[in-house]
Parts: structure tokens; C-alpha cells; sequence
């Protein structure tokens, strides 16, 4: 037989050496036995944006010290964070050679609440359910009208469907805004109802309407300088002319 010529099924040819199936399980066990005798978990770092401790979210992604460091199932831990701690974000998990694990976090914050069954839900800009609070703490925060969510799990993004989808596109689209132009503040209420012109109170005195769902954030920018020319004594109604008109008819 042509020694250039080999059968896949008996021998692998590698560089001239030849690998017979019993010698590449031995090589196989070897590799397995060395990274689980060396690559050892020493060191978890975590980098923390958030309101949670690091040993929080240590324990809650379930990784230990002493872990294999390529066994360590990055997903499912990630998954543990979410699900133990509704105030988080993003998570990212980062392995180190040789031996260190690295945890980056940063955490979610309240935006806005919601009333549901008689409970004060906080929920962040992206949608997320943070998790059940007081009156008190709620109304410091806008409270999002009109949008039913299917169900309500702390540290789960909203479920919605039918009209209550793009309800809750537009409402996290106008809280992103309001917070980028620092308009959050001064928004009591913003009631979605109306998916194609939503309206909102502004400060106990401006009902704002703020049109259909484009140029959200060019738009909040322009009412910062609508409210800004309207004197703090006055009241009524605010409303996007298109363009970049707002309208003003006082009470």
C-alpha cells in the first residue's frame, strides 16, 4: 500500500506520525485530565455598575472558586444573575487565562411605574418589570397609563401583545427621550391609549400631545424649548404640529 494513502476509519495521519482510535482517546483523556487539574477558578472579578454587591452577584451567577474555568457555563450563570437579581441590565462573562473569571454587571434603574391588579410596579426604559414598590417610592417616578402586560415578573421584560405592543414600544421610546433631554422629572403621567398620539402631564399644568411615533427623541428636544417659552404660571394644552411646531392653547 502507498504510505501516502491512509484509512480514516483506522489511523489518522498527522505530519508523518500516525494516531490509531485507542491513541487519540488516551490523547483525549490526557488534555481532560490536565484542564481539570489545572485551569482552576482562583479569582472572580467583577466589575459593578449596579445597586447589588459583588458577593450578590457572585453567588447569584453560582460560580465558584475551584471550578473548572472551561467547564464554567457562562449562559447559565448570566441566566442566575437575571433571574435572582431583577436589577441588572447587562451581564457579561469573561474567562482569563489561567485562572480568573471576570463578571461585568451594570444594573437597571426605575423609569417609570405602572398600577396593576392594585400593585406599584417599577419598571426600567427598556420595559423590564423591576419588581413591586410603595406608593411612595412610585410617584416619584411617571406613571405609564393604559398598557396591560400579559403578566408580571420581576426581572422579566414586559409581555405584551396585540394593541399593547407598540404601546410599549412608543412609551420606552418617549421614557429614553424625556431622560436624555432631562425632561423626565417634571412627566406625572404618560397615558399610551392612543398608540398613534400619546398624551402626558407635564409639571400638574401641560397636557402634552406628542404625535405619532417618529423623530421621538428630535421631538422631546423641541418641547424642552416649547415648555422653556411658556411662562411656569400658565396652563393648558401642548401639541406637536409637525415639523418642528409645537402648538400652545392656554386654559
Amino acid at each position: 500500500m502507498d504510505e501516502n494513502v491512509f484509512n480514516p476509519q483506522s489511523k489518522v495521519k498527522r505530519r508523518g506520525l500516525y494516531y490509531g482510535p485507542m491513541t487519540l482517546v488516551l490523547i483525549f483523556l490526557v488534555v481532560m485530565i490536565v484542564l481539570s487539574l489545572f485551569f482552576r477558578v482562583s479569582e472572580i472579578e467583577v466589575v459593578n455598575a449596579s445597586d447589588y454587591s459583588d458577593e450578590q452577584i457572585i453567588t447569584a451567577s453560582g460560580i465558584e472558586k475551584g471550578a473548572n474555568l472551561f467547564f464554567v457555563d457562562r449562559f447559565a450563570a448570566a441566566s442566575m444573575i437575571f433571574s435572582d437579581l431583577p436589577y441588572m441590565e447587562t451581564v457579561s462573562i469573561q474567562r482569563q487565562l489561567p485562572s480568573k473569571i471576570v463578571i461585568q454587571a451594570e444594573g437597571s434603574a426605575p423609569a417609570a411605574y405602572m398600577i396593576v391588579d392594585g400593585d406599584y410596579w417599577f419598571i426600567d426604559r427598556n420595559g423590564k418589570m423591576l419588581g413591586v414598590t410603595s406608593a411612595l417610592q412610585a410617584e416619584k417616578f411617571p406613571e405609564l397609563r393604559n398598557l396591560e402586560p400579559l403578566a408580571t415578573i420581576a426581572g422579566v421584560d414586559m409581555m405584551v401583545e396585540g394593541a399593547n405592543v407598540q404601546r410599549l414600544s412608543y412609551a420606552t421610546e418617549l421614557i429614553t427621550a424625556f431622560q436624555a433631554e432631562e425632561l423626565i422629572d417634571h412627566i406625572r403621567w404618560i397615558d399610551v391609549k392612543d398608540a398613534g398620539n400619546p398624551n402626558l402631564m407635564y409639571d400638574d399644568r401641560l397636557t402634552v400631545y406628542f404625535g405619532q411615533m417618529e423623530n421621538t427623541l428630535y421631538k422631546a428636544a423641541l418641547l424642552r424649548n416649547a415648555v422653556e417659552s411658556i411662562s411656569t404660571e400658565d396652563s393648558g394644552i401642548l401639541s406637536y404640529a409637525g415639523g418642528n411646531t409645537w402648538t400652545f392653547s392656554p386654559d
